[in-house]
């Protein structure tokens, strides 16, 4: 593989990454708001 295709491959991987763990951390405030 191209060093490009593992640039944007790490590019595209950080990006899922850090909205998943956005959400999750959204989630886990709104939780305890609720429950708070």
């Amino acid at each position: 593989m191209s060093t490009g295709a593992i640039v944007s491959m790490v590019i595209i991987l950080s990006v899922v990454v850090g909205g998943f763990i956005y959400f999750l951390t959204r989630a886990i405030k709104k939780e305890r708001n609720i429950n708070g």
